[in-house]
């Protein structure tokens, strides 16, 4: 397949923009002046830096070893002897990714500094990258006309000179831009980068330019590092953080460039969404830590503050995530009560004779009844899944769809606070469970597994509309899950 001509930002490129994503940022951008300030804070940052450094080069297949190895990298530093013993390597060796490693994390704290200096993007800072990024790299592999691999002498800082397209598994070649148009192509990407920086959501840029330079493939090698590296440098532009793309997200990394070489960047802007969501909530989750850590005088600050009335005025507009979630809420239980109410008509059409009726129902629990206590166990082990702290103090309210015919299947949603703060961030789980009877009479749940492929987060600062849209459809998409479970399990 020929190379295709870069293009400017599709039509609908406004409407790939994630209102939940601007709105976590914009309660990340009112709290992080005083948590940036902080040691947690700092640790945090540098432990994120570290997992850039680490992941960005084992997507490139640099290196590689399992996820134990990266976290105990991030969590103890960057050092030679824990890569050879973690990662069992030659000691020459592991000094040598330590080394790549090192040279990643110095770009990625240049990354921090450029942005500083509201530089704009240039040919030559991206440049730039591309050497630090082959720093410790002499050679790279190149293919000869009978197809024999070779290692040639790697050019750094200039763009390629020979053609670099690859052959894919079925035997197809790749095309990437040819060296003589490698010019042109940059430069109109500059050129449309910067003129959209006020135009389009920071996610939206940073998939335009991550997808539109990997097409390009300027450089003869070290070009995936140097994408990676502009991602972040949009987000981190933006006040959010640096774009780490997992050895886990590969097969799902690999496939939205591929959709977006067919035109289509909404699975991109998805992945990086997601991976900044994750990045601006554990940020956020930070402030129980600092509020255990403050010396005396940070809390007389604080307390003055409250006498000015700064605390009052916050606490009223966090507050409003309350009043959407008895919205979500009232949605979930209206929804539920359809559905079951036509489920429980058909299933009295196909309960054999002498058999006890099947049926469904629904209960449910708002914040204000003695049994918002229920599922306690279920819903925590569910966050636990999706590695974040349930609170469950606040707020809590539930509702329960269970489906009754030769075994007891029941689908929960949970709506409660995220995090140990009471921080504006709220989150709704799902899960579905068989509930068996016990020896004593009683019954208790098996199989309690998770509803659904994320949790649904929602906060203040977004529109209460834009909350409610999306969550009608993650509902939808949780609903479409717990129902494919009842099947499998009534299948069985």
């Amino acid at each position: 397949m020929a190379y295709k001509n870069i293009e400017n930002y599709p039509e609908n490129a406004s409407e790939l923009a994630s209102s939940e994503l601007k709105a976590l940022g914009t309660v990340w951008s009112e709290k992080k002046d005083e948590l940036e300030k902080t040691g947690v804070f700092q640790e945090f940052l540098k432990k994120m830096q570290r997992e850039w450094a680490i992941e960005t080069g084992i997507i490139e297949r640099l290196y590689t070893w399992d996820r134990g190895v990266t976290e105990v990298l991030i969590e103890q530093g960057i050092d030679a002897s824990l890569i050879a013993h973690q990662g069992g390597f030659q000691r020459e060796e592991a000094d040598h990714i330590k080394n790549i490693i090192d040279n990643q994390l110095e770009i990625g704290e240049g990354l921090f500094s450029f942005i500083k200096g509201e530089q704009p993007l240039t040919e030559h800072f991206v440049r730039g990258l591309q050497a630090k990024f082959t720093n410790h790299q002499d050679t790279t592999e190149a293919v000869t006309p009978d197809r024999r691999l070779i290692q040639v002498k790697l050019e750094k800082g200039v763009y390629k000179k020979h053609p670099n397209n690859p052959r894919r598994p079925d035997g197809q070649e790749h095309w990437y831009c040819p060296p003589e148009f490698t010019q042109s192509e940059m430069e109109k990407l500059i050129k449309w980068y910067r003129e959209s920086e006020d135009i389009y959501a920071a996610e939206v840029r940073a998939a335009w330019l991550h997808h539109r330079f990997t097409q390009i493939h300027p450089f003869q090698d070290g070009n995936g590092r140097v994408a990676r590296a502009l991602g972040s440098l949009v987000f981190l532009k933006a006040g959010l953080f640096p774009l780490v793309i997992r050895d886990s997200d590969r097969k799902e990394y690999i496939g939205a460039l591929e959709e977006a070489d067919a035109g289509e960047l909404k699975s991109l802007v998805f992945l990086f969404v997601r991976r900044q969501k994750e990045a601006v909530l554990h940020a956020l989750g930070l402030e129980q830590q600092v509020q255990q850590s403050k010396y005396a005088d940070q809390i007389i600050s604080s307390a003055l503050e409250i006498l000015k009335g700064k605390y009052a005025q916050e606490t009223r507009k966090i507050g409003r995530v309350y009043d959407y979630a008895k919205e979500i809420f009232n949605i979930t239980d209206k929804h539920l009560r359809e559905i079951s109410s036509s489920l429980n008509a058909e299933l009295m059409k196909v309960t054999p004779p002498n058999q006890q009726q099947y049926n469904s129902n629904i209960t449910s629990a708002d914040n204000q009844s003695g049994r918002r206590h229920y599922f306690y166990n279920q819903i925590v082990g569910v966050a636990n899944t999706f590695n974040y702290y349930a609170n469950l103090d606040r707020y809590r309210a539930w509702v329960r769809m269970a489906i009754h015919t030769e075994e007891n299947f029941e689908y929960i949603i949970s709506i409660h606070a995220y995090g140990h703060a009471d921080n504006g961030i709220m989150a709704v789980s799902a899960l579905s469970a068989r509930r068996i009877e016990t020896e004593e009479g009683g019954t208790e749940p098996v199989n309690v597994q998770p509803a659904t492929t994320d949790i649904f987060q929602f906060n203040y600062a977004e529109e209460l509309d834009s909350t409610k849209q999306r969550y009608e459809d993650w509902l939808e998409s949780s609903l479409a899950i717990a129902l494919a479970e009842w099947k499998r399990q009534i299948s069985a």
